[in-house]
């Protein structure tokens, strides 16, 4: 394989890296060359697989493009004189209170199973349906929010709330007040909601709100599927919007995998121009199994050469190494973090 790019969505590193304690593979990146991305990762990969005029459409409008290309609706692939409509991710939270502020737990970003998706969006429908408020199950993402406009309004997505306290991170700029507003009222929905109360006596978490993000930027031409040269011949992953952005550029796409492994075993050593793009998140995963499924057979295929390079992706850094470079040896000590967390060499 020519290359392997793993990226970490959900790894923000708020300061010093976490020191590693397992085994060796952690330190495979301690001869690469961190640099900053353009656009964080979402725009390194969209850049990736040659869809640079998505780089500043909103995740939302990617998303909902890919839901309608799916559902064969036709309206973003014809040419329309219509104002494209602003749509939003609603993407289902637990959230926690503590003594003065709400924090959101590494448990807290939840995904509904097909069928609860389904009775939540007909719920939301049937109250919040007279307003022209919609939701489209959207799977991991959660789903998509149509009828609500806040343009300019900033948000941020729910990986990088895991650990803070809410308040630092609610939606500001102009259009906030109407998105704080609508998640306000669903909130006190989901409080009486029958399925909240079916998951709490399952032991679930409960649907605390709907994190409101990823709009706000809608294209100004209809978002069409058209396929581009790819820098990978396929994408692993079950994030919503890179399954929707590889959909819309004809790329193929499969769920992500346990393990490298699994990857490395498909791909035939013959199959030397390979190139596979890997998103996966690290919530719920402590460094030891990370270690075990993601980094150490990516090291040992560099041993081996049957991979060219392997890059990690986070904390809006990339970091790149290849079997030439473990020469290198006036490079400083780094594992994993300390690669992604570093901003020069």
């Amino acid at each position: 394989m020519r290359e392997l790019v793993l990226v970490l969505p959900d790894l923000f590193l708020r300061g010093a890296a976490p020191i590693s304690v397992v085994g060796s593979s952690l330190t495979s990146l301690r001869f690469a060359a961190p640099r900053l991305l353009r656009g964080g990762w979402r725009g390194t990969v969209a850049r990736g697989v040659g869809r640079d005029d998505l780089t500043l459409v909103d995740e939302a409008s990617v998303i909902d493009a890919a839901l309608c290309m799916d559902e064969g609706i036709k309206g973003l692939e014809t040419e329309s004189d219509t104002e494209i409509a602003e749509v939003w991710i609603a993407t289902p939270v637990h959230l926690m209170a503590g003594l003065k502020t709400v924090h959101f737990p590494t448990n807290g970003v939840l995904r509904l199973a097909s069928d609860e998706a389904a009775e939540l969006a007909t719920a939301f429908s049937s109250t919040f349906g007279d307003d022209g408020l919609t939701l489209r199950p959207a799977a991991a993402a959660g789903f998509v929010l149509q009828g609500m406009s806040a343009p300019g309004a900033l948000t941020v997505e729910p990986a990088r709330l895991i650990g803070d306290s809410l308040e630092i991170h609610l939606p500001s700029g102009p259009g906030s007040a109407e998105l704080r507003a609508l998640a306000s009222e669903i909130e006190m929905w989901l409080h009486g909601l029958p399925l909240n109360h079916r998951r709490q006596m399952c032991g679930k978490p409960v649907i605390s709100s709907l994190w409101l993000w990823g709009g706000g930027r809608p294209p100004r031409d209809p978002v069409r599927a058209t396929a581009f040269t790819s820098r990978w011949s396929c994408v692993v992953t079950d994030d919503e919007w890179a399954r929707s952005l590889a959909r819309l550029t004809g790329v193929p796409v499969t769920p992500l995998t346990s393990s490298i492994n699994e990857i490395l075993e498909v791909i035939d050593e013959s199959d030397a121009d390979e190139s596979v793009l890997v998103i996966a998140p690290l919530t719920g995963m402590d460094s030891n199994c990370f270690d075990r499924t993601f980094v150490a057979p990516a090291a040992r295929a560099l041993e081996s050469r049957r991979l060219g390079s392997f890059t990690v992706v986070a904390n809006e850094r990339w970091a790149t190494v290849g079997p030439r470079d473990r020469y290198r040896v006036w490079r400083p000590f780094r594992t994993v973090f300390t690669a992604v967390a570093d901003g020069g060499t």
